[in-house]
């Protein structure tokens, strides 16, 4: 092969269609994967800042920990190698050959890629981003799975309740912990997720979707640290207490640190993501991805926590999966949506030309157009370049446009907004059950309850008027 010239990469035309095999589950198992290693990274991260603040876990500053914080250190490092491995730039060795009169048939790629012809043929080669669109499984499929999964699970934990721990008990036991944790902690978080992204109308690459969700749960590690390591200090420098759950110092966890710290964490996540925001629009679809990456995670704790209950755990599992996943994590997703949008009208107005420009700027691209193969047929599913039906978007997820309400247009009102919300669920919450602390039992639960159900109800209605602002928008 001496003499023979290298060919060297060249961007790939504008024109260029990739074909991808259609995969619409590939989605849920890699965040499946990755949440398992974020678990382990925002519960090791309180150790770390605990080992510089609060060792003894006392609530007030000192001591330091040396050996705390190398040894966290030292857990994190495989982790986040892990984690960086999984994320690695997926790239595809592309090239085109097309028969010519006047070309050649051996042709060198690189220091050992050599491409063979029978015939005359001129070759060209380039390396592309894998650009596969975001494909989520079906709408319908996800709820049936979540509200059928939860139902079963404690329909089979339920003999627990009533007889306890016997060896039939503790098998059936053991054989639906997992596969009801599972279903519990994430379906409903992909089941908002194919809901919003099918409405949104917005062309969302797979990898830039998994980032969304993947800043949402990572948002959780400083989130973690503030409610976990430094209010609880700040708390105590005030002289207030947290001994109770109606302690004032608790209720300020609830009322003050967890909306704020959250919040803010949840936006930083998503300026980290400036660069793809092109409209209000995008901004509000970034805002509320990263806010089910951060629910993502924040249920599994939940979720898990259900099973300590034993044999009252077909009540606690039921009972805590319904309520997040009509609540809490759409809740996450809105507030987080609101700041996202105010970001992304603040990026529209400073930046009104295409954040992401078309022309190649290196050998190494992202291509435009894609289209999905059926894996079994070869038949073409869908295409970037095929005409899109009008989204019908339904009423009882949309009001009028009419009936929209306007939301912050600039980030720090976007932000104090979505601050505001959160407060307000889990102060509202904390200040009834401080109230009915002295009343019986259940008194309390059935007060409680019926909160929670107008909570719901009112983000339900509020969600309903925010998504015909920003699914209606000409701004798209």
């Amino acid at each position: 092969m001496q003499g023979i010239p290298v060919i060297p990469l060249s961007p790939a035309p504008s024109d260029l269609v990739l074909a991808h095999t259609s995969r619409p589950w590939s989605t849920v198992r890699a965040m499946l994967g990755l949440v398992g290693l974020l678990f382990l990274i925002t519960n090791m991260a309180p150790l770390y800042l605990a080992g510089l603040l609060d060792a003894d876990f006392n609530g007030t500053l000192g001591p330091t920990n040396p050996w705390m914080i190398i040894g966290t250190s030292l857990c994190s490092i495989p982790v986040l190698a892990l984690m960086a491995f999984l994320r690695r730039p997926k790239l595809t060795h592309l090239v085109r050959a097309v028969p010519h009169p006047q070309g050649g048939t051996v042709f060198k790629m690189g220091v050992e890629d050599v491409l063979h012809s029978t015939q005359p043929i001129q070759a060209v080669h380039h390396i592309v981003h894998d650009s596969a669109p975001l494909e989520m499984p079906s709408r319908k499929a996800l709820w049936l799975l979540f509200f059928g999964g939860v139902a079963a699970s404690s329909i089979c934990l339920f003999p627990l309740l009533i007889f306890g721990f016997t060896p039939l008990t503790a098998v059936v036991f053991v054989l639906i912990v997992l596969p009801a944790f599972l279903i519990g902690f994430s379906t409903p978080v992909f089941a908002w997720w194919a809901t919003l992204t099918h409405y949104f109308g917005l062309q969302t690459s797979r990898r830039l979707a998994e980032w969304m969700l993947i800043a949402g749960m990572l948002s959780t590690v400083p989130a973690i640290m503030i409610n976990s390591n430094i209010s609880p200090i700040i708390i105590d420098a005030l002289g207030l207490s947290m001994a109770s759950e109606t302690s004032l110092g608790y209720g300020l966890i609830l009322m003050v640190s967890a909306p704020v710290g959250e919040e803010i964490c949840k936006a930083a996540a998503v300026l980290a993501l400036a660069r793809f925001i092109d409209s209000p629009r995008r901004g509000f679809q970034i805002g509320f991805t990263v806010g089910l990456g951060f629910a993502l995670l924040e249920n599994m704790t939940y979720i898990l926590g259900t099973f300590g209950a034993l044999e009252a755990s077909s009540i606690s599992f039921g009972f805590t999966s319904i309520l997040r996943g009509i609540g809490s994590i759409p809740g996450h997703g809105v507030w987080t949506g609101i700041s996202g949008y105010a970001i992304g009208c603040h990026l529209t107005l400073r930046r009104p030309a295409p954040l992401i420009s078309l022309e190649p700027r290196a050998t190494t691209q992202e291509v435009k157009q894609w289209m999905l193969v059926d894996k079994k047929t070869g038949e073409v599913v869908s295409a970037s370049n095929a005409p899109k039906p009008p989204v019908m978007i339904p009423r009882w997820l949309c009001s009028p446009y009419e009936q929209g309400l306007q939301l912050p247009t600039t980030p720090i009102a976007g932000l104090a907004l979505a601050i505001f919300g959160h407060a307000m669920w889990n102060g509202s919450s904390w200040a009834l059950m401080v109230l009915t602390d002295s009343l019986h039992v259940a008194v309390q639960v059935f007060l409680i309850l019926g909160w929670i159900v107008v909570l719901i109800a009112s983000l339900w209605l509020i969600s309903r008027r925010i998504l015909a602002s920003v699914l209606l928008d000409s701004r798209i």
